[in-house]
């Protein structure tokens, strides 16, 4: 009895939460199988990854809109998610997002040596 409860409970928590991330990676790439908890490969921003984006030029730090638009972005599933937007230039903006408590950072900058 214990055992079928374990087997039903690490199910669930699979759907739950590795799942949806899996579908989102194989849904942008889907040669590409997915690694639960690490980072997405760079692909092309999607709608909510320019949403984010425009967030953070606009509550967090204007200055980053002179950097334009992202051109490629991967991101990472963690206590919140975390965003890496790179630029035609190279550079590349760290951003962590908790939307459920309203947080949203730039955890760094790194310019292109090209």
């Amino acid at each position: 009895m214990v055992r079928k409860a374990n087997v039903i409970f690490v199910s669930m928590l699979l759907a739950s939460v590795i799942l949806p991330q899996a579908l989102v990676v194989a849904r942008d790439n889907p040669k590409v199988p997915p690694i639960a908890g690490g980072w997405t490969q760079s692909r092309s921003p999607t709608p909510e990854d320019l949403a984010v984006w425009d967030k953070v030029i606009t509550q967090v730090d204007s200055d980053l809109a002179s950097m334009g638009q992202p051109v490629e972005v991967s991101s990472q599933v963690v206590s919140g998610i975390k965003y890496n937007f790179i630029f035609s230039n190279g550079d590349q903006v760290s951003v962590y997002s908790v939307p459920w408590e309203q947080k949203l950072e730039v955890s760094e900058v790194k310019k292109s040596t090209k």
